[in-house]
């Protein structure tokens, strides 16, 4: 089965049709003969406590990296700016 990864930011929720879902969970869990993940993927995925949802809507293959319904729209390119600013040493910013 090949996978197709569509993306939406901020990423807060990973959703699939059932076979799907259980193929990603399958291939991304740690294997003691043929490991398929690196650790260093592995711990990022569980790091980040994405809830794993079942959704029959999505065809099979495909898996939906979403927002939780609800969550805040993602920080515009002016606000992550401003946000990079206010971090930056003012002797470093050229002023």
């Amino acid at each position: 089965m090949e996978l197709y990864f569509v993306r939406f930011d901020p990423v807060q929720e990973v959703a699939a049709e059932p076979a799907t879902l259980d193929t990603l969970i399958d291939i991304l869990r740690p294997k003691a003969v043929e490991p398929r993940a690196s650790e260093e993927f592995l711990a990022m995925a569980r790091g980040c406590n994405w809830p794993l949802v079942y959704d029959e809507k999505i065809p099979p293959g495909y898996v939906h990296c979403r927002p939780t319904p609800g969550a805040r729209p993602p920080l515009t390119a002016e606000q992550i700016a401003d946000y990079l600013r206010a971090l930056t040493p003012q002797e470093q910013s050229g002023a």
